[in-house]
């Protein structure tokens, strides 16, 4: 079965976040005040694995809360001025776009 454009773009933003979540997660894990950060950071990453498991077989019931804690981890990450912090609130910033858009196509 081929993905559609729509859905490949949106897996591929999700595995981009990941990678972004683990990444800033790594470099502030043990820093005084980035607990927050790390957790949601985490959090995220899970959460955007679970999203891509879901629309590989062909569902967007995950996109949503994907997109739910993207948002919460781009507005942690845009606090902290480390440029890893700021990659990933990029990031996390597309990837709650691509997954809102998926889940409103979704119906």
């Amino acid at each position: 079965m081929a993905v559609n454009v729509e859905l490949q773009e949106c897996i591929d933003s999700c595995t981009e976040c990941a990678d972004a979540c683990r990444t800033c997660a790594d470099a502030c894990r043990g820093m005084e005040g980035m607990e927050q950060c790390v957790a949601l950071c985490e959090e995220c990453a899970k959460t955007c694995e679970r999203c891509i498991q879901a629309m590989n077989k062909g569902s967007t019931a995950e996109c949503e809360n994907c997109a739910d804690i993207c948002e919460q981890c781009a507005a942690e990450c845009e606090k902290h001025d480390m440029p890893e912090c700021q990659v990933c609130a990029q990031s996390c910033r597309v990837c709650a776009e691509e997954c809102r858009s998926m889940a409103a196509t979704a119906g």
